[in-house]
């Protein structure tokens, strides 16, 4: 076992509370990861306030960067001292696992969500209180993860900031794996991105990769419009006009090919719906909250359109992930453009000017 130090969530809206835990041994397909940094993304929030995911209290955390420290007797792709990008865990034994989605395993619940690991023993030793750990298969708001072999990609040891790689697991994933392995855009489409976050921004980084000809981004902070179009964005529209869907429509001559709708908000995806073509390919990608009915006109889905959803951009993390370093090597997906660091102990600060809006991803950097 190993004394790790985590931040735990205990209470709704509440501040995390800093805990000294021990952390079992990596055993099977496991692995120890010593943590270098993590993202904080909005999940997170949702895991605090309980509202998604395994109840209070919990170490949140699904970003995670690091070093293996150790491995169980079962990991072959994987070796000590390796550098690694955490993302969602998957068990690759299910149909879709084997059809290559991880992202939609069937035993997503078993290896993601329920506070324990995989094999249903808990992660964290001496655990009088019963604190919950492997949220999105990592709970990686702590100095080491237990994680397991198939969550865990590869990243270069020469020439790469391991602390700038946070965000791929999760964000950066969810974003360009929407536009790249989702909607495949051929050259010259049209896209309209609604939200200027981290997922919003990578979708947009993303289109520009696949050389969408107009790039549209909508939100409501200017200077998040504005960095948009430094990345790749072809125009910016403010989300408080009357008439957005008109904008678009405009610009695109009768709407766009593709829009994603990264807020989460019932009149934002509306308009995401709205804003698009016949025959046009939506993705739902926000999350304000669950249990939201969505009131879908009949006469936007007639007209050949699709509407779907796309989970971490239904990405295979060890394929994915590395592409993501290669594009942001040859300067065509600068996501460390988008990151505010902050160190460990000031996590509550990190996530107080996230949901204030005045940073659009924080990432968390371990001694």
């Amino acid at each position: 076992m190993v004394k790790i130090t985590a931040a735990v969530a205990v209470k709704p809206k509440a501040p995390l509370e800093f805990r000294e835990l021990e952390l079992a041994d990596p055993e099977g397909n496991e692995i120890l990861v010593r943590t270098v940094a993590t993202g904080i993304c909005h999940t997170d929030l949702l895991l605090r306030d309980g509202i998604f995911g395994p109840p209070a209290p919990v170490i949140p955390g699904h970003e995670g960067v690091g070093i293996v420290e150790a491995i169980g007797a079962d990991v072959q792709s994987l070796k000590v001292g390796d550098h690694v990008a955490l993302s969602q865990s998957s068990c690759g034994f299910c149909a879709d696992c084997r059809r290559s989605h991880p992202m939609n395993c069937q035993n997503y619940t078993q290896y993601n969500l329920t506070g324990l690991r995989p094999n249903g023993k808990k992660a964290l030793l001496c655990d009088e209180v019963g604190i919950g750990s492997n949220f999105v298969g990592q709970s990686s708001f702590a100095t080491h993860i237990l994680a397991t072999e198939n969550n865990a990609a590869l990243l270069p040891k020469e020439n790469f900031d391991l602390t700038n790689a946070a965000p791929l697991g999760c964000g950066m994933a969810t974003g360009a794996g929407t536009v790249i392995n989702a909607m495949k855009p051929e050259i010259g489409s049209t896209i309209a991105v609604f939200g200027a976050g981290a997922v919003g921004m990578a979708a947009v980084m993303a289109a520009k990769v696949r050389r969408c000809s107009k790039i549209i981004i909508v939100d409501l902070n200017q200077q998040r419009l504005d960095m948009a179009k430094e990345l790749g964005a072809t125009h910016a529209i403010n989300g408080e006009d009357t008439d957005v869907v008109e904008q678009i429509h405009a610009l695109t001559g009768g709407g766009a090919d593709f829009a994603i709708d990264a807020v989460g908000i019932i009149p934002v995806i509306l308009n995401s719906i709205k804003c698009t073509r016949a025959g046009g390919h939506v993705v739902l990608l926000g999350l304000d909250a669950l249990g939201k009915d969505i009131p879908i006109p009949l006469d936007l889905m007639v007209f050949n359109r699709k509407i779907q959803g796309a989970i971490l951009g239904d990405q295979i993390p060890q394929l994915f992930i590395p592409q993501m370093v290669e594009l942001n090597q040859a300067g065509l997906f600068p996501f460390q453009k988008l990151i505010t660091k902050y160190p460990f102990e000031k996590i509550n600060e990190a996530i107080s000017d996230a949901e204030a809006g005045r940073v659009i991803k924080p990432v968390i950097v371990f001694n």
